[in-house]
């Protein structure tokens, strides 16, 4: 199955095997009103997005070697070990963009394609204000994808950050049925 779009978070949930069960409405809500889906999906049923739309949700940290409660947590081989498993995916399926949530994310696959250091949390600790995504320009090259940073899906929800990008997404949905 090869996938027009992968949206990487920088771990899935520590308790469930889903996306986005948290504030779940804002995430998957978005996705049925925009006209991804025609239906509200349930987050335990997350892989539906992939057979039925070609949207194929990933992340940073693998949950099946790392279980970890937040980013805080997560240490610098987690993510070395976790872009190294992504950048084979991507490579495997071929998607025409990557949409990284949350700066933890994008941060950390920028800092590993540029070869630089990653560091304890990384985006953690940046003191500017989070919720502007537009000072991270993410007009990378690598892999020949294209790149867009999302407001995560709870403290600093963006619905309309989201909805765009959704809208961008939606010919390939289309095209995926």
């Amino acid at each position: 199955m090869k996938y027009h779009t992968f949206v990487c978070g920088s771990s899935k949930s520590k308790k469930e095997d889903a996306y986005y069960i948290y504030h779940n409405d804002r995430f998957w809500g978005t996705l049925r009103e925009v006209g991804i889906t025609h239906s509200q999906i349930d987050p335990s049923d997350y892989r539906r997005l992939g057979r039925e739309y070609g949207i194929y949700l990933t992340e940073i940290v693998d949950p099946a070697e790392y279980r970890v409660a937040q980013d805080s947590d997560i240490e610098p081989y987690h993510v070395e070990e976790g872009i190294e498993s992504l950048i084979e995916r991507i490579e495997a399926y071929d998607p025409k963009r990557i949409a990284f949530v949350g700066k933890n994310a994008a941060t950390w696959f920028y800092r590993y394609i540029e070869d630089k250091e990653i560091t304890h949390s990384q985006a953690s600790g940046h003191k500017s204000d989070r919720r502007n995504l537009q000072e991270l320009e993410l007009d990378w090259s690598f892999l020949g994808l294209d790149y867009y940073l999302l407001s995560n899906t709870h403290r600093h929800w963006d619905k309309d950050v989201w909805t765009d990008f959704w809208k961008i997404c939606k010919d390939d949905v289309d095209q995926f049925h």
